[in-house]
């Protein structure tokens, strides 16, 4: 992870680190229509290298926002549940609304990563701010490949042996067909070389071939692993802000601490080819 902390330029885009490991304010890319193979390297790269980028100052409508996400791989479509609405009727676009009176926050229940319960998984999340509370909503990330380099050698070697069953509906419910997969616990980042890991308790179920209880507390000591301050960095939201970030290398926790103000953000999330 050495020279994260620079400030990355490169023909006229500029990346300024938010942490050593994990996070980057982006300049120079134009992010408000689909990008061309050359920006659309660099934006990778820069992905690679900080796993989530902010931008700033966007006004980006639901279909604009679906066409720049789309330029990195097919939308996730989600299945019709409570509290899902889609933006403007497109199946791509969810918009994430809370009125000032409103007592949830979607996917607020915990660390996790999008789109983990199927195959093809989740890659990308492209989550744009309209509207934001004067303070609070921030959004906490976690870089999992930080932390599985802290792990001891030991449990790193144990951890690529298994398997998580991963599953929408999450711990103690039934594992429905379609909305639960099975993937690696570790994952190689495939520009990088690095190694991170694959798991959330929002999620994961249990290990391939183990119990809940067997599972649970392996699964919840990673989960308070991954989180640890030093892995993290915070979000504090403006209006006109992008955040874009790799699912399969970090963890995202939306802070419900803003009860009495509205928030409005829409969201469109990519899937692995």
């Amino acid at each position: 992870m050495a020279g994260m902390q620079r400030n990355d330029v490169h023909d006229g885009t500029r990346c300024e680190p938010i942490t050593p490991h994990l996070g980057a304010v982006v300049h120079g890319f134009d992010l408000q229509r689909p990008m061309n193979g050359g920006q659309r390297e660099r934006f990778l790269d820069a992905m690679a290298r900080h796993l989530v980028l902010v931008a700033e100052d966007l006004d980006l409508s639901p279909v604009a926002l679906r066409d720049l996400a789309t330029g990195f791989g097919p939308a996730h479509m989600h299945h019709p549940d409570e509290g899902v609405v889609f933006a403007e009727g497109l199946p791509e676009v969810l918009e994430l609304r809370r009125d000032a009176s409103s007592a949830h926050v979607f996917g607020g229940g915990g660390w996790h990563a999008d789109v983990t319960f199927q195959k093809p998984s989740g890659y990308l999340s492209f989550l744009h701010a309209r509207i934001v509370p004067p303070v609070g909503g921030d959004t906490g990330f976690a870089s999992t490949i930080a932390s599985f380099a802290a792990l001891s050698p030991a449990m790193r070697d144990l951890l690529r042996t298994l398997n998580a069953v991963h599953s929408y509906d999450g711990p103690g419910a039934p594992e429905r067909k379609g909305l639960t997969a099975v993937h690696p616990v570790v994952r190689r980042h495939p520009r990088t070389g690095h190694e991170g890991l694959y798991i959330n308790t929002m999620f994961v179920t249990r290990f391939e071939g183990m119990t809940p209880e067997e599972s649970k507390p392996l699964i919840e000591y990673l989960e308070r692993h991954m989180t640890r301050l030093e892995f993290t960095c915070r979000i504090r939201w403006k209006p006109g802000q992008l955040v874009v970030w790799d699912n399969r290398f970090t963890l995202h926790l939306p802070c419900d601490d803003f009860a009495g103000h509205p928030r409005h953000m829409i969201r469109c999330a990519t899937l692995e080819t």
